[in-house]
């Protein structure tokens, strides 16, 4: 091989090499975003869920024209304002619900949870819901959320 083509290859190797590595970092930047992103979107679902036990704080995590679907047979509650006298109407000062949560995972700005919803009302038996929420976060706030019993 001339030395001028072993040049041209050496070169074009190079090239190639910068090129991928360019490009790694790229993909590395945008997963970590991504991540980033994922995470933050935990955080407002699991700071949404820590906040039950005060509907009006509750609610703030919401987009304003949010729509929650929390009994999966039933049609979603529409705006913010609809939802905080819905979440009013069972979380009297009688009322706590307990939330632990099991599991959650995230892709992009959808955020699943397994938990496990305890009501405990005065003076009656513990109500226990096995559940499944999906949650859509944009900007922030959460968007869309729907519960389904984990049966």
């Amino acid at each position: 091989m001339r030395d001028r083509d072993k040049l041209t290859g050496q070169r074009g190797i190079a090239t190639a090499a910068a090129f991928a590595i360019i490009i790694f970092g790229l993909a590395t930047r945008t997963m970590a975003a991504e991540n980033a992103a994922e995470t933050a979107n935990i955080k407002v679902v699991n700071d949404f869920m820590a906040a039950w036990s005060d509907p009006d704080e509750a609610v703030t995590f919401l987009a304003t024209e949010a729509s929650v679907r929390m009994v999966e047979d039933q049609p979603a509650i529409v705006g913010r304002a609809a939802i905080a006298a819905a979440f009013k109407s069972f979380m009297t000062p009688e009322v706590t619900l307990i939330v632990e949560t099991l599991q959650t995972t995230a892709h992009g700005p959808v955020v699943m949870n397994k938990r496990i919803d305890t009501m405990k009302t005065v003076d009656k038996d513990d109500q226990v819901f096995p559940v499944v929420g999906v949650f859509v976060v944009k900007n922030g706030k959460i968007t869309e959320w729907a519960d389904y019993l984990d049966k």
